[in-house]
């Protein structure tokens, strides 16, 4: 989940093309999953971090 936190960040790759990347065929179930380790979706994620960043 440390990668996946860090392409969501650092990258412009959407959900799926990280989800992809990182090996999983089921997108879908990457943000399960995602969601389930870190508390929010991948989109949250991305949204609160770039929200905090500029502030």
């Amino acid at each position: 989940m440390a990668e996946a936190r860090r392409l969501l960040l650092y990258s412009s790759m959407t959900v799926t093309e990280a989800a992809l990347a990182l090996g999983y065929d089921d997108p879908a179930y990457f943000s399960r999953l995602f969601a389930q380790y870190v508390g929010v979706s991948p989109r949250a994620y991305r949204s609160r971090s770039l929200a905090m960043a500029n502030e």
